[in-house]
């Protein structure tokens, strides 16, 4: 009976280090360097991993780790230009980029013409 009670508490403390992990990797000191591209207008409309649709008004992101909803604040380490976007779809595809922006995020980026960029992301919230 105390083995059944032991694992069980075991069990337990091993499930809330699995949440505090998730949760510390997810906190603001999260940063990445890489490249990022950005989602054109021919994906209007697309449904998202995240359950919603993109619009290339609105300030969003893919990224393949951060849960939906995660709030970065990604800069062009080139001009130094920063925005604040939200994670509303899983990727980017390739494995050499670290973030896909909407296109809104990528004209305040300003990186348009270049089509993929140098960033630092940081998770904000």
């Amino acid at each position: 009976m105390r083995a059944i009670v032991v694992l069980t508490l075991l069990g337990a403390v091993l499930s809330v280090q699995a949440v505090e992990k998730q949760r510390a990797s997810v906190s603001s000191s999260h940063i990445e360097k890489g490249i990022a591209s950005f989602y054109g207008r021919n994906m209007d409309g697309h449904k998202t991993a995240c359950g919603g649709t993109y619009v290339a008004s609105e300030m969003t992101a893919a990224h393949r780790t951060l849960p939906c909803g995660t709030k970065i604040r990604i800069t062009n380490t080139k001009n130094r230009k920063s925005v604040e976007v939200t994670v509303n779809d899983h990727g980017p595809t390739s494995r050499k980029r670290i973030v896909d922006v909407s296109l809104a995020a990528a004209e305040k980026l300003d990186f348009v013409k270049q089509g993929t960029t140098t960033v630092a992301l940081e998770v904000v919230k």
